[in-house]
């Protein structure tokens, strides 16, 4: 039984990447700051004693640092996903999807963490038609949410 940490753990994916994580039996802690997650998304936790819940945001170093305690792997699905507010409020995008990932990522180098998954954005690829994107494609970011992705992935 794995150590797990899933950020943006209440989010669509995040919440049934958790329940998948937890059926297979691993211990899986889940944080969130449930601005576009939902609580309700995490229904089951009840279900799993082996699944830990923490109200925090990735901005936050020592939230990164404090869920990250005996962590083996990091499933690091938390962001701001909106192209369109990336435009509206480019501050507040780059510093969940920049800054909280550089934080998500030092927390996990400090605690030695074995694997860091990253959930990136088929936006990186632009206006490119070609379907399905595969990670060999071109990046062309033309959003700064587009532009925010490609960044954690570098």
């Amino acid at each position: 039984m794995s150590k797990v940490l899933v950020t943006g753990g209440a989010g669509f994916i995040g919440s049934n990447l958790t329940e998948a994580l937890l059926k297979m039996g691993h211990w899986v802690r889940a944080l969130d700051n449930f601005s576009t997650g939902k609580r309700g998304n995490l229904i089951f936790d009840k279900t799993y004693p082996s699944l830990e819940i923490f109200d925090g945001d990735i901005r936050d170093f020592d939230i990164c640092q404090r869920t990250m305690k005996d962590v083996e792997y990091v499933f690091h699905q938390a962001a701001l996903p909106s192209v369109q507010q990336s435009v509206e409020d480019p501050l507040t995008s780059n510093a969940v999807n920049v800054e909280g990932t550089l934080n998500i990522l030092l927390a996990a180098g400090d605690a030695k963490v074995k694997k860091f998954i990253y959930a990136s954005s088929c936006a990186i690829y632009g206006d490119e038609p070609t379907l399905p994107k595969r990670e060999e494609m071109v990046q062309n970011p033309t959003s700064p949410y587009a532009f925010q992705k490609y960044i954690g992935e570098q």
